[in-house]
């Protein structure tokens, strides 16, 4: 009897398993015939690499699963799993690297491509579907084609960095829409800790853990199976904050807090400013955001850091700090790291407040010499 395999590296070689037999994964005895591998398991296979080399995974049907469900037979420890995205996240654990077929180099054969070549010409208007940008799967609801995207092929994903591997400490958009404002998230198993900044949250993973589910994680937490790795920033230089102090933008008192509080984020092991650039990943280049330590927790910085964010056409800082409406140590701190890695972005905002001043400093003298002329005077 043939050995079941449960990854392929190319389609050949999944056609050639099953040559003039019985597909091996299916439970009622049905000829593993090309047309049949393509509709029933190529379609929903799933791609990733395993140490450099492309691979994929395809569902299974046969009797292990129950119920001839499908299911997934992990090809490390032989596992199984129902649902796909459980699937997908414990592969990650052993250390693979998710993808899809457009980025992993496999070959398909001369017949798939005549079959799908065959299909889309059968598409018409008519059919009132919509289809899928990436496989070419057809879908009778819009929902179910955005559904198919964000399961199959990561799209919708939201960024998530982490900023602090010593904390496990990630930052991600708190929305799918509008500003991608970032919030900071913990999660780490090895220090037993699952939590995000955000209140309503809490009030989400305390109802599941009451009702039965303590493990469960709120949307946040969920991205960080696909976090991206730490990546230290550059960091900050005394050069630059002694230059930023000469050119008036900084006092010597600030300058004493920043040179502080740099000293004491050393000390810690962390980024005292960890710069988050939306921009990178494909959304709104406008704001730049920043991960800032304060040595301090409370509930505007209940992990130790807050955000600060700086608005490159209004040249406008925001803080989360008590004092956010003032010039604060974790504006200037941002401000530094600006002045010193990303001075253009930096000089935009000062060009447009020298310029807001001086409009404004006509308007004072205007005003001036109107009090000043005497009534009846025509100042046209």
């Amino acid at each position: 009897m043939t050995e079941r395999v449960f990854v392929f590296a190319d389609e050949e070689e999944l056609f050639s398993v099953m040559k003039d037999i019985d597909c091996l994964y299916c439970r009622n005895p049905v000829t593993a015939s090309k047309h049949h591998l393509k509709k029933r398991h190529l379609r929903f296979a799933i791609y990733y690499k395993d140490s450099g080399i492309g691979k994929f995974s395809i569902p299974c049907y046969c009797s292990d699963g129950g119920h001839g469900r499908s299911h997934w037979h992990c090809p490390m420890c032989l596992k199984i799993l129902q649902r796909t995205k459980d699937y997908k996240i414990h592969i990650t654990n052993h250390g693979v690297e998710m993808t899809d077929k457009s980025t992993v180099e496999l070959q398909p054969t001369t017949v798939l491509l005549e079959s799908i070549q065959t299909d889309n010409e059968d598409k018409t208007p008519a059919n009132n579907k919509s289809a899928c940008q990436k496989c070419g799967i057809l879908f009778t609801t819009t929902s179910n084609l955005r559904r198919h995207e964000r399961l199959q092929h990561s799209q919708d994903q939201q960024p998530i960095l982490c900023i602090d591997a010593k904390n496990a400490i990630y930052v991600t958009p708190k929305d799918l829409h509008g500003p991608r404002v970032p919030i900071h998230i913990r999660k780490s198993f090895t220090l037993q800790i699952l939590l995000c900044e955000l209140e309503e949250c809490w009030d989400f993973m305390k109802a599941q853990a009451q009702s039965g589910n303590p493990g469960k994680e709120c949307r946040h937490l969920v991205r960080s199976n696909h976090a991206r790795h730490y990546a230290p920033p550059p960091s900050l230089c005394v050069n630059s904050l002694e230059e930023m102090t000469d050119k008036h933008l900084l006092s010597t008192s600030e300058k004493q807090e920043c040179q502080e509080m740099n000293s004491r984020a050393c000390i810690e092991g962390v980024d005292c400013v960890y710069p988050i650039f939306w921009g990178e990943h494909d959304l709104s280049e406008r704001c730049v955001y920043f991960s800032v330590y304060t040595d301090l927790e409370d509930k505007w910085c209940q992990f130790g850091r807050t955000r600060v964010s700086f608005d490159t056409k209004s040249g406008n800082w925001k803080c989360l700090c008590e004092r956010r409406r003032q010039r604060c140590i974790h504006k200037c701190l941002s401000m530094w790291w600006l002045f010193q890695e990303r001075l253009e972005l930096l000089q935009n905002a000062l060009d447009v407040n020298a310029k807001r001043d001086a409009v404004l400093e006509e308007v004072v003298m205007d005003v001036d010499v109107v009090k000043m002329s005497p009534e009846g005077d025509d100042l046209c």
